[in-house]
């Protein structure tokens, strides 16, 4: 323990009891080298430096582990503490003029000062030389990049599988040396250099083939300073090998890491023509070849921009060159910054440029633009500045309408609009009367596709309604103006309307020619029930006296 200070002044002639407390505790580790991993004695260094780290992993202090007098490959170490203090000992081999190190089990020791007293010793370290992989490259080549991998999860090194324990390289004669490395799992090398072919022969040791390359470069015929544009160069070969690429500004690029074998180079750029057009080069094992290609400009650009009248770029706009005299078509949007240019332009052709409503690209919700289009007589330049200003269409929809018709103030005021969806005919989205303008605006009808005509709100007896169909599409546009939307008031002849006036002669026509027809009848049963005649037919009652009384005998 240590008290804090090294001496202690005492009064004899006046003794006073002295108050002792400890500020510091005395840790002790041992590190055991391994007998194995030293040939013989002499080999063992003086110390090694062991790390005293805080409990956040920063180190406050180096300390020595050192020989002990015995020789015997142990090595001792000691530090203070403070009370409640928590450390970590982390040794380490500092050696650098050693081929080989050593590596400490565990890696790492946490000790922790809990209680005032003596403290016991930190847990033994066990020292043994770290695993070394040999390995080599044939031919010999130096330079060649070899990583060393973890085949699984360490528990010492806190290595996850496939994780880079280390990296190194060969050097002049081809071989290479990694370590040193935790002996508890095992490890997995890489090896790779630009331009060459690495094929693994064994655990550690590799084949290595350099590789060929072909050099590309593009000039122009017309004007040798003029840089080409990036180009996209085709470079296929046997065995069904393809290789896309695109050049950077001046036409230069490089193919690299091809193996022996034929190959055919064609250069791709619109506006341009080459020579030769496609160029057939053998490549044999490690060669270098160069490609040169003439280029003549034979169509030209017209560039400009796609902005609102806000001067917000718009990107994915469809711009489109169409020469109907020539039959030639060119398309192209613009991009994030509403830049677009129209390549493939023929000379001495005429064109007509302008936005297009293409469906599935940015013009959806473009309602115009201005200008609307731009004739176009191509020369042999490049045409900047074709800017358009683009409109988008609002988001409500608006559908405006006047009616044509047969005015009639009685039947008109019957009229209804009603509008349906035209995929579910079924679905009425709105309906609303006639305004006596004969015109209506509707707002907020859904996108799609819609029908509209017009109807009565109560049925009619001598009179239908013919009416118009108009079908409107919001997918394309969101403010429609149609019209006229007709209808017409005709006669119905299957439902004509009977009126009183008609029906009350034919009804008394009818009680006359009946009441007529049944007079007869009638005295018949009155004489029957009161048994006298009536005077209006006396005479009749007596000239034929028997026949009256036969008749009523009957009944």
């Amino acid at each position: 323990m240590s008290f804090g200070s090294n001496s202690i002044k005492i009064d004899v002639s006046n003794p006073q009891p002295i108050h002792l407390k400890a500020e510091k505790y005395l840790l002790k580790g041992l590190i055991n080298v391994e007998s194995s991993s030293t040939e013989i004695e002499s080999e063992l260094p003086e110390n090694f430096i062991v790390d005293i780290q805080d409990k956040e992993g920063h180190v406050i202090n180096s300390i020595a582990a050192k020989l002990t007098s015995d020789g015997r490959g142990v090595y001792e170490y000691y530090t203070w503490a403070s009370l409640g203090e928590k450390i970590s000992f982390v040794p380490r081999d500092s050696r650098g003029n050693v081929e080989k190190k050593m590596l400490f089990y565990p890696k790492k020791y946490h000790a922790v000062v809990s209680n005032g007293g003596y403290q016991a010793s930190v847990s033994p370290f066990t020292g043994r030389l770290g695993l070394y992989i040999q390995g080599s490259v044939s031919p010999p080549l130096p330079g060649v990049n070899i990583n060393v991998s973890a085949a699984k999860d360490s528990l010492i090194s806190s290595l996850k599988k496939g994780e880079v324990a280390i990296e190194t390289s060969t050097s002049a004669d081809g071989s290479f040396v990694s370590g040193p490395l935790y002996d508890d799992i095992t490890y997995a090398t890489e090896a790779s250099k630009p331009g060459y072919h690495i094929k693994r022969l064994g655990p550690y040791s590799f084949s290595c083939q350099k590789l060929g390359q072909i050099s590309v470069r593009v000039y122009s015929k017309d004007n040798g300073e003029t840089l080409i544009p990036s180009l996209l160069l085709s470079l296929s070969g046997d065995h069904g090998y393809r290789n896309n690429s695109i050049s950077g500004a001046g036409g230069q690029f490089v193919f690299d890491s091809l193996f022996p074998r034929n190959f055919y180079l064609r250069p791709l750029l619109k506006e341009y023509s080459f020579k030769p057009s496609t160029m057939a080069i053998e490549l044999g094992s490690g060669e270098s070849s160069e490609a040169v290609f003439e280029a003549t400009r034979v169509a030209y650009s017209a560039i400009g921009r796609v902005a609102l009248l806000s001067g917000q770029p718009q990107e994915g706009v469809a711009i489109e060159a169409r020469s109907d005299s020539k039959g030639y078509y060119e398309e192209t949007t613009s991009d994030i910054n509403g830049n677009y240019r129209l390549r493939g332009l023929h000379p001495d052709a005429t064109y007509v440029i302008k936005v297009s409503k293409k469906i599935g690209s940015g013009n959806n919700k473009i309602e115009r633009a201005s200008p609307e289009s731009v004739s176009l007589k191509i020369g042999y330049e490049d045409i900047n500045g074709l800017d358009f200003l683009v409109f988008e269409q609002p988001e409500t929809t608006i559908l405006a309408c006047h009616v044509e018709g047969k005015q009639n103030e009685e039947l008109n005021s019957n009229l209804l609009v009603e509008i349906r969806s035209a995929i579910d005919k079924s679905k009425i989205e709105n309906v609303f009367p006639l305004p006596l303008s004969n015109f209506f605006q509707v707002k907020g009808l859904p996108r799609g596709k819609h029908l509209v005509q017009l109807k009565s709100s109560r049925p009619l007896i001598s009179h239908k309604i013919e009416s118009e169909i108009i079908e409107v599409d919001f997918e394309t546009n969101a403010q429609i103006h149609i019209g006229p939307l007709r209808y017409n008031i005709v006669a119905d002849d299957q439902s004509q309307e009977v009126t009183p006036a008609a029906i009350l002669p034919l009804v008394i026509g009818v009680s006359a020619i009946a009441l007529f027809l049944s007079i007869p009848r009638l005295k018949d049963i009155y004489q029957a029930t009161v048994g006298i005649s009536s005077p209006g037919f006396t005479a009749s009652a007596k000239r034929e006296p028997r026949k009256a009384v036969a008749r009523k005998t009957t009944f």
